[in-house]
């Protein structure tokens, strides 16, 4: 008699690649058949890696692909006729049982069939962790599709995948009875949110040159003790005014920003009259209210006043080459 097995290849694979860990799928048959007629249950957990989860709703929808029979034998759904179950088995290959997932996962965002059943995983009153619960299933293979959430700094997506009811551990302690309910720990993949920064610049006073009044800033980011982003960035002025440049979601949310004008007093023939260097927190604005600095400058005679220049240096084809900016505007 043939076994099924608690995890297929697929589900290893994926854990490894992509650091999800996925409900198993069966490939062959257990003990007395399946009871098609029995309710299933599925528990949906997370696996505690990013705590700052178990405080946000994580939606999460089922999509019943396929039913299947006492033999353990699958018929692909109404909605999702286009998969071919009919060649899953025993033999089954990693690659083929991912196929079928990003093909279901397609005819999701394609045709937005009805869902079979849905749930939020979220930490309740008295709980340690967040979970979820989707009970009354038919026996069958569903597609699992968690909604991506995010939080003040980071974003987290879930990678769909198929899930088989019932299930069987014989592979883990020899038992092969049909278990009815099954638990599934979710885990996240994680992506940095960036956020905007504006360099605001008032010029009140300005001396007529070739060249214009050149003004460097030296912009250091941290974030857990770490330097996160580095760059020196400048303006130029052919007249007084206010100019200003913006570093556009690229520096992570979350970090505080030090902002330092350098170049300035004697050496230029202005001088600063706000704070030299200044600090915000960047917040992942997606285009909204980016994190805001000023600095204004005046102009007060002295001799040997020049522009600056910012030399940024590129690798290119194995070579690098120097490129003089005057005023990083130029390049946004």
């Amino acid at each position: 008699m043939k076994r099924w097995k608690k995890r297929s290849p697929w589900a290893l694979a994926l854990a490894l690649t992509l650091a999800v860990l996925l409900l198993a799928v069966p490939k062959a048959y257990g003990a007395g058949g399946i009871d098609t007629g029995k309710a299933c249950t599925i528990n949906f957990k997370l696996d505690g890696q990013y705590q700052e989860l178990d405080n946000l709703p994580i939606p999460v929808k089922l999509y019943q692909t396929a039913s299947v029979d006492e033999t353990g034998r699958y018929t692909s759904a109404e909605n999702f006729s286009s998969l071919n179950f009919s060649q899953t088995g025993s033999e089954t290959s990693a690659e083929y049982w991912e196929k079928l997932a990003e093909e279901a996962a397609a005819v999701v965002k394609s045709t937005q069939p009805p869902h079979t059943a849905q749930t939020v995983i979220q930490k309740q009153p008295g709980q340690e962790s967040a979970s979820g619960i989707i009970q009354n299933l038919a026996p069958g293979i569903y597609l699992v599709m968690a909604e991506p959430v995010q939080t003040a700094e980071y974003q987290y997506s879930f990678i769909p995948y198929l899930a088989a009811l019932p299930n069987n551990f014989y592979t883990e302690n020899g038992d092969d009875q049909w278990i009815y309910e099954i638990e599934s720990t979710l885990k996240p993949e994680q992506k940095e949110r960036f956020g905007s920064l504006v360099i605001e610049k008032e010029l009140s006073a300005y001396k007529a040159s070739p060249n214009g009044a050149s003004f460097q800033f030296e912009v250091k980011a941290e974030k857990d003790g770490k330097i996160v982003f580095s760059e020196v960035v400048s303006l130029t002025f052919s007249a007084p005014g206010v100019k200003s440049l913006t570093i556009a979601d690229r520096i992570p949310a979350g970090s505080v920003v030090t902002v330092t004008e350098l170049l300035t007093g004697s050496s230029t023939g202005y001088t600063i009259v706000s704070d030299k260097t200044q600090t915000v927190t960047i917040s992942a604005d997606e285009g909204e209210n980016p994190a805001l600095v000023h600095f204004e400058n005046t102009w007060k005679p002295r001799p040997g006043s020049s522009s600056s220049i910012v030399n940024h240096f590129r690798y290119q084809d194995g070579v690098w080459e120097v490129i003089q900016e005057t005023d990083s505007t130029q390049n946004q």
